[in-house]
């Protein structure tokens, strides 16, 4: 009977600790999670702004090849033509292209604090 009531707070010590690490965990894992949502909208953002700038100067070039040739319509294809060689190289270099990708994201997902 006196054993019983020496392990008792051993078992109690032991339910605390383990309830202590499950919300420790709990907390890590919400940490992690916004930090990869805060970059994963962040580069979103970036994204879309950036394609804004590549639309307007594609439009600008496209328009300055025009005036150059005295023709809008051969501006626009001429740069179209450049964009249509540039999915022809990303095509041929995809593989690598999603190598790139895959590490930036393992990165991301890997990344410690205070880095």
């Amino acid at each position: 009977m006196e054993a019983t009531n020496t392990q008792e707070p051993i078992v109690e010590q032991v339910k605390r600790y383990l309830e202590t690490k499950i919300k420790l965990l709990k907390y890590q894992g919400v940490d992690k999670a916004s930090d990869i949502i805060a970059e994963v909208i962040t580069d979103l953002i970036m994204v879309a702004l950036l394609l804004l700038t590549f639309l307007f100067v594609s439009v600008t070039l496209a328009l300055f090849i025009g005036h150059l040739l005295h023709s809008a319509w051969e501006g626009f294809g001429c740069v179209t033509g450049l964009y249509i060689i540039i999915v022809l190289a990303a095509k041929t270099f995809k593989v690598s292209i999603q190598n790139m990708f895959i590490r930036i994201f393992i990165r991301k997902i890997f990344k410690r604090k205070n880095q």
